[in-house]
């Protein structure tokens, strides 16, 4: 008779809270059951985990079963239509763990999530997972996204994987970022965020190089927004040399004026409108540009994020503190009695 395993029978850990997010799912057994196997992995390995998933409103009924039978999962529902992107943020700003998982559904399956996990906490650093063997198409489509992504300061790799694990003071830089949903996705070239990645020789079967393309086009859309400010800098400069030098050649007109006795036919008419034209659309373009600037350095003081409805809400901390039997004082303590 074979021996059980010692792993078997090893206590979870309870010096930490894990969170574990998805945020594009579908409503169908399959991922009722990916989901249930999740939590079974996390719960032999930590003793307090938390799972959130942020879905479409249209898709609130099909999880509420789901989350009445796995404890501690907690159900947002956001507008249909809702970025991709934006459902990341809203699950890591949800995310109360000391460690969290940012994830695709698929890819976790694949991926041996407790090691994933043990190495961003061994690292203290943003793990995000991939696979050494690439196929050609797909290192073909990503270069002009890793060019951009250079441009915007980001390491950005589309064929690495979507899921990153990350601890929470690295996950609060995250989001503190100008752009935390291109942040989340493809860390920030940020001397204070330290970058790792787990190696994994399992791929996503079902994933082809040319899935995801409207999410693709999305991304770059939102990388070239992102270099909207550094665009606009260099539109300023340009627009200064323009103007200077409708200056200066305004200035040689004039000298030639001065200095040359008989000038052609509208000559100076021609010349001098050049140079007024070149002044006028250098000054109103740097007008513009600075302008621009200001309102983007405005909007980004003032931005809001978009808010979503928690459907189930639990309390974690209480289970902690149950669970340790640790007695919470309110906070409102009886005085000392005043003798008549």
């Amino acid at each position: 008779m074979r021996e059980p395993d010692a792993s078997q029978f090893k206590k979870p850990r309870e010096d930490m809270v894990v969170s574990v997010c998805f945020s594009d799912l579908a409503a169908n057994p399959a991922t009722f059951a990916a989901l249930r196997d999740v939590a079974a992995t996390l719960d032999r390995a930590f003793r307090f985990r938390e799972i959130i998933l942020v879905v479409d409103d249209t898709q609130r009924e099909a999880f509420l079963p789901l989350i009445a039978e796995v404890s501690n999962t907690r159900l947002f529902v956001v507008q249909r239509g809702t970025e991709y992107y934006d459902r990341r943020v809203i699950a890591a700003e949800e995310a109360i763990g000391d460690l969290v998982v940012i994830g695709n559904l698929d890819e976790i399956a694949q991926l041996d999530l407790i090691a994933f996990l043990g190495h961003s906490e061994r690292e203290s650093s943003v793990t995000m997972a991939f696979r050494a063997v690439r196929r050609p198409v797909k290192r073909l489509l990503a270069w002009p996204f890793i060019a951009l992504g250079k441009l915007a300061g980001f390491n950005v790799d589309p064929s690495d994987f979507q899921s990153i694990a990350v601890p929470r003071t690295q996950l609060n830089l995250l989001l503190e970022h100008d752009e935390p949903r291109l942040a989340l996705r493809f860390p920030p070239r940020d001397p204070r965020l330290q970058l790792d990645w787990f190696r994994t020789d399992r791929n996503v079967a079902a994933r082809t190089a040319f899935m995801g393309l409207a999410r693709r086009m999305q991304l770059l859309q939102t990388l070239l927004i992102h270099l909207t400010p550094t665009i606009l800098s260099v539109v300023a400069i340009s627009s200064t040399i323009l103007t200077l030098l409708g200056i200066a050649y305004a200035a040689w007109i004039v000298g030639a004026l001065v200095l040359v006795d008989t000038l052609a036919p509208g000559w100076l008419t021609t010349n001098a409108m050049l140079a007024v034209s070149a002044v006028f659309m250098g000054l109103s373009t740097l007008g513009l540009s600075l302008g621009l600037q200001h309102l983007l350095k405005q909007q980004r003081r003032l931005k809001g994020g978009i808010v979503p409805e928690e459907v189930n809400r639990i309390d974690l901390f209480q289970q902690v503190a149950f669970d340790l039997n640790v007695e919470l004082e309110s906070d409102g303590r009886a005085g000392p009695e005043v003798p008549d």
